[in-house]
């Protein structure tokens, strides 16, 4: 089933039921999903807006970019859910004899694999979204800047939650130098991503305070 497809009410009742799947993972990959569409409405209110022309190439750029990655996010949607079915099934191979266990063991660490790789994507596309809000954020439409900050908060959030997932799957996998390099990257990506959150919300505290009636009075 594409989880995607489904009517908001009905995927909340989904993650509701008595069921591992959808989980956490497919949450963040809609939160993010809805970050960039909130993004993609802030370039739509930017562009052929008086006052913007100069600014109106790269809110195009932008537009497209949130568009690419809200494609890319629904599809990871239904990987996350994928990928927790892979390892529960190799979880139940069979385990009778020696060369059972053997296969037993590749499967479950391959699964394990694509199960981290998922959520660090997911964490992948925040960096890539958030980047772009900040573009937003420094030359948006001021009217819709609260959007733009709302996007921001999502993509922070979700990053821990992709972050949340890649650990809890790394701590049964049997690869030290690829746990290493996944801990190293998510740890670069982390940084990033709160670089441009806290410069977004710096930006956005000085568009409210120049912006505020008290503000207005004295300009």
């Amino acid at each position: 089933m594409d989880l995607c497809s489904l009517s908001v009410k009905d995927f909340i009742k989904r993650v509701a039921e008595k069921s591992p799947t959808p989980g956490g993972g497919a949450v963040g990959a809609v939160a993010a999903a809805l970050a960039a569409a909130l993004g993609a409405m802030v370039s739509n209110l930017t562009i052929g807006k008086k006052g913007y022309e100069d600014v109106e190439s790269q809110m195009e750029a932008c537009l497209e970019i949130f568009g690419n990655e809200m494609s890319y996010l629904c599809d990871l949607v239904n990987k996350d859910v994928q990928a927790f079915d892979q390892v529960m099934a190799a979880y139940r191979l069979p385990k009778n004899s020696e060369e059972e266990k053997a296969v037993r063991t590749v499967k479950i660490q391959q699964a394990l694999k694509t199960a981290i790789e998922v959520p660090f994507d997911l964490a992948r596309r925040c960096k890539n979204v958030i980047v772009n809000v900040e573009r937003l954020a420094k030359w948006g439409n001021l009217n819709a800047i609260s959007d733009a900050e709302s996007a921001a908060h999502l993509l922070y959030a979700v990053y821990y939650v992709a972050k949340a997932n890649v650990m809890i799957n790394m701590k049964s996998l049997k690869d030290p130098r690829y746990c290493n390099w996944i801990k190293e990257e998510m740890d670069h990506l982390e940084k990033q991503i709160e670089a441009s959150y806290r410069r977004i919300l710096e930006v956005n505290k000085k568009e409210k305070w120049l912006n505020s009636p008290s503000q207005k009075k004295t300009r």
